[in-house]
C-alpha cells in the first residue's frame, strides 16, 4: 500500500508527533514512548508505513513506521551491522518514528540502538493492521480536521445529526422511516466530519458509497430508488450526535452528556437499549426532540 502523505495546510503551521499523539495514546494502544522529546521535531507531512521486513530503502521524510513482531524479532537477532545499516538509513532519510506492535515492552539492546541514532520509537499492544488503521485516522483528525465516521447522517430542520451504533441495531432503517419534508438524507454506514475554518463542523457521505444504503434485509442499494432528490442533501452543519447503546438492564434510557469530536464540543443523546432490542423511528423522534432542548 503506497503511503499517503498528510501535508501540511494553512490552519496548522506546524506538525510534530507530540500534537499528533496528544491525547491518544491510549486509543492507539501506545504503552511508553521513547525518547519523547523528539516528538518536538516538526515535519512538514507525515504517514504511515507498516515495515515487515529489514530492509534499507530511500523513504520520504516524515513516516511513522509501523514493525511487525518479525520485524522486531529479526532486529534482535540479526547482525550488529544490520541493525546499524537500518537505523542509519532511517536516520537519514528523516523517518518520524518507530511503533513496534503487539509489544508491551521494547528490548533494551533495540532501545540503546535507538537513543544512538537519535529516533523516537514507541511500543503499542495492538495488531500491526489496527494500529495502522488508527493513526491514519488520527493524522486525518489532527492535520486535516477531518475524520470518518461509522454511522447515518440526517439533517432535520436545518441542524445535521450522526446516528451511531453497532451494525444491525436499527440505525438505517429508523433513519430511512424518519425522512420527510423536515428530515433531509445525509449518509449511510460512513460519515464524514470535516472542520470548516470557521470552526463549524460539516458532515456528509463517503465520496465512495454516499448514493448507497444498506439494512440487513434489503442489502446495498441506490439510495435514489427509495428516496427523491428532494429528500437527499450533500451536507449539512453537525449540531449534535445521538449514541446508541445495547445494554442487559432491560431498559430503554436516553441521557443527555457532552462529548469533543474535532476538538468540538457537541451534544450526545446516549441511547441505552436493551440487549433484544432495536432503535426504531420513535425512540428516533425522543431523541431529537431531547438534542432540540440544548439549542
Amino acid at each position: 500500500m503506497s503511503p499517503a502523505p498528510c501535508k501540511k495546510s494553512s490552519q496548522n503551521k506546524v506538525i510534530t508527533l507530540e500534537r499528533i499523539f496528544r491525547d491518544r495514546l491510549t486509543y492507539l494502544g501506545i504503552r511508553k514512548i521513547q525518547q519523547p522529546r523528539l516528538l518536538k521535531k516538526s515535519f512538514d507531512n507525515l504517514y504511515v508505513k507498516r515495515c515487515r521486513r529489514i530492509v534499507t530503502a530511500n523513504r520520504r521524510e516524515g513516516a511513522i513506521l509501523i514493525l511487525s513482531t518479525g520485524a522486531k524479532n529479526r532486529l534482535m537477532t540479526g547482525d550488529g551491522s544490520v541493525r546499524a545499516e537500518f537505523f542509519s538509513n532511517l536516520r537519514r532519510c528523516g523517518t518520524a518514528m518507530l511503533v513496534f506492535s503487539e509489544s508491551s515492552a521494547l528490548p533494551v539492546l533495540l532501545s540503546n540502538e535507538l537513543k544512538r541514532y537519535h529516533l523516537p520509537a514507541a511500543v503499542a499492544v495492538l495488531h500491526g493492521h489496527l494500529l495502522e488503521s488508527r493513526i491514519k485516522a488520527v493524522l486525518q483528525e489532527k492535520i486535516k480536521n477531518r475524520i470518518t465516521v461509522h454511522g447515518v447522517a440526517l439533517e432535520v430542520r436545518g441542524r445535521g445529526i450522526l446516528i451511531t451504533g453497532a451494525s444491525g441495531i436499527g440505525k438505517t432503517t429508523a433513519a430511512l422511516q424518519a425522512v420527510s419534508k423536515d428530515c433531509l438524507w445525509i449518509a449511510d454506514d460512513l460519515a464524514v466530519i470535516k472542520k470548516e475554518q470557521t470552526g463549524q463542523l460539516m458532515i456528509s457521505g463517503h465520496p465512495k458509497i454516499k448514493k448507497l444504503f444498506h439494512t440487513p434485509r434489503r442489502g446495498i442499494m441506490p439510495v435514489d430508488s427509495v428516496l427523491n432528490l428532494s429528500q437527499m442533501k450533500d451536507k449539512t452543519r453537525l449540531a449534535g450526535v445521538i449514541e446508541l447503546i445495547k445494554s442487559d438492564t432491560g431498559e430503554t434510557k436516553l441521557k443527555l452528556i457532552e462529548k469533543k469530536i474535532i476538538e468540538t464540543s457537541l451534544p450526545f443523546i446516549r441511547v441505552t437499549i436493551p440487549r433484544t432490542g432495536f432503535f426504531n423511528k420513535n425512540l428516533l423522534e425522543k431523541a431529537i426532540l431531547k438534542l432540540n432542548e440544548v439549542g
